[in-house]
C-alpha cells in the first residue's frame, strides 16, 4: 500500500484504540522511516514543545549485528510513564528484524500489556520476526513510489541521498563496481570483492539487488527502465551488459541473491566469503 493509505490507517487504528503496536515492513528503506515520522508528527502537529522523552528510538548499534536486551530494557523501563506533552509515548524501533529471539520474547511481553498512552511501531524488511510477534501487530506493507532515479522508489533513501550527497557517491560506486565485476574474470572478482567491504553490506546488498531488478525492467518494461535516471556512465555500462546476458542468468542471479541476503545479514558467516561465492556461481562471463 501507499505511504498515505498506511498513515491513514494507522491513525485510524490509534484514535479509536483500536491497536497500539504496528509493523510496518516494506522492502531496503522504502519508507518506514517517513511514515512513522509522519504519524507521530500527527499526534504532535499542535505542540511545539515537545519532550523528547515522548518519543524513544531504538535502533541496532552499527558495531553489533543485533539488537538485544539492553534495547528492550529502555522500552520496558519508560513504558508505563505518562507522556510529558504528547497525547503518547511513541516507541520506534527501526532494523526490528535483527532482534534477538530473547529481545523479541521480552518485546513480547510488553506488547501483550501495553500501556494506555504508548505506541510502539516495528520498521522491518526481511521478514526475521517471530510468528508470536507478527500475531500481535497490525501489519502494513509499502510499495515503492515511482522509479525516477537511483534510488528505485525508495523513499527513505531518496531522503538520505538529499541529505547527504557521500551517499548517492557511495551507490553509484558500488553500482560500478558490480557492472566491472560482470564483466571481470575470476582474479578481478576477488579485487573488486574487497573494494566492496569498504561499503555497509546492507547497502551493497541493495544495489546487487537493484541492478539486477533494473535489468529485468530492461527486458519486461521498457518504459519505467529508460525513466530512470542514471549517469552516463553507468547507463551505458548497463546498456552494454543487457546486450551481452540473457533473461534466465538475470532470473537466477536474482533469485540466488535473495537466498544469500539473509544468510549474509543474519548468520555469522563472513560477508566477504558469501559475496565471494555469490559473485563466483553467477558470473556471466561476458
Amino acid at each position: 500500500m501507499t505511504n498515505n493509505q498506511a498513515r491513514d490507517i494507522i491513525i485510524n487504528q490509534i484514535n479509536n484504540k483500536k491497536s497500539q503496536t504496528f509493523l510496518i515492513e516494506g522492502s531496503y528503506k522504502v519508507g518506514q522511516m517517513a511514515l512513522a515520522k509522519s504519524i507521530i508528527q500527527n499526534f504532535n502537529k499542535f505542540n511545539s514543545n515537545n519532550n523528547p522523552n515522548d518519543i524513544i528510538w531504538i535502533k541496532k548499534d552499527i558495531e553489533k549485528s543485533s539488537i538485544g536486551l539492553s534495547e528492550i530494557e529502555v522500552i520496558k523501563h519508560n513504558i508505563n510513564k505518562t507522556p510529558l506533552s504528547s497525547p503518547y509515548t511513541f516507541f520506534i524501533i527501526e532494523e526490528a528484524d535483527f532482534l534477538t529471539k530473547e529481545a523479541q520474547n521480552a518485546l513480547l511481553k510488553i506488547i501483550e500489556e501495553p500501556s494506555k498512552y504508548s505506541i510502539i511501531f516495528l520498521l522491518g524488511t526481511y521478514h526475521q520476526l517471530l510468528p508470536t510477534i507478527y500475531s500481535r501487530c497490525l501489519t502494513v506493507y509499502l510499495d515503492i513510489v515511482e522509479l525516477s532515479d537511483i534510488s528505485l522508489g525508495h523513499y527513505d533513501l531518496q531522503l538520505e541521498i538529499q541529505e547527504n550527497s557521500n551517499l548517492l557517491d557511495n551507490i553509484e560506486q558500488i553500482w560500478e563496481i558490480y557492472l566491472n565485476i560482470l564483466k571481470a574474470d575470476e582474479i578481478e572478482i576477488f579485487n573488486y570483492t574487497q573494494k566492496l567491504q569498504e561499503y555497509p553490506i546492507d547497502l551493497v546488498l541493495f544495489v546487487l539487488e537493484s541492478i539486477h531488478f533494473v535489468i529485468t525492467l530492461a527486458y519486461t518494461d521498457k518504459t519505467s527502465y529508460t525513466n530512470i535516471k542514471l549517469s552516463k556512465s553507468l547507463n551505458q555500462d548497463l546498456n552494454n551488459i543487457i546486450n551481452k546476458i540473457t533473461p534466465n542468468w538475470n532470473y537466477r542471479a536474482l533469485s540466488s541473491l535473495q537466498d544469500i541476503k539473509k544468510t549474509i545479514l543474519f548468520s555469522n558467516r563472513k560477508n566477504i566469503l558469501a559475496l565471494e561465492e555469490f559473485l563466483l556461481s553467477n558470473h556471466p562471463f561476458i
